[in-house]
């Protein structure tokens, strides 16, 4: 014996609700997921300049506030120049790229100070700039 459904044939209908899942998901995905622009959570008001600043997709954040110590942060921790020498090995090995983000109002020998730390620990070393506006 033969069984046959009762239901009506609906082939031509696709299902909307595992596909709307499926593009919410990918939307968050890359909502979350995509890392576009560099910044830190410290504000600075940085200096102004025609030149733009080379791609750099894992390069460790260097941000320099004005302040009476000679403290900066590092990927977001606030660091001394002591306590980044140390760790200036191990962030090496993740990359060897590093844009500063230095304050127009920071003194120009701390920053070029820390910038000597990482060129002679093989880093690259970038200044973060604005553009200029005509």
């Amino acid at each position: 014996m033969k069984l046959e459904s009762t239901l009506s044939d609906r082939a031509g209908v696709l299902y909307t609700a595992p596909l709307m899942d499926v593009i919410l998901l990918l939307i968050i995905f890359f909502l979350f997921g995509s890392n576009l622009v560099l910044k830190s959570g410290v504000e600075v008001a940085l200096p102004t300049s025609s030149s733009s600043l080379p791609s750099a997709e894992d390069a460790h954040i260097i941000t320099l506030i004005p302040t009476d110590t000679a403290e900066f942060y590092f990927n977001d921790e606030r660091v001394n120049l002591s306590g980044v020498a140390a760790r200036l090995e191990e962030a090496i090995k993740r990359s060897d790229q590093v844009v500063i983000l230095g304050d127009e109002a920071v003194d120009y020998g701390v920053i070029m100070e820390i910038a000597k730390l990482f060129l002679n620990g093989g880093f690259q070393v970038s200044f973060a700039t604005k553009i200029e506006k005509p």
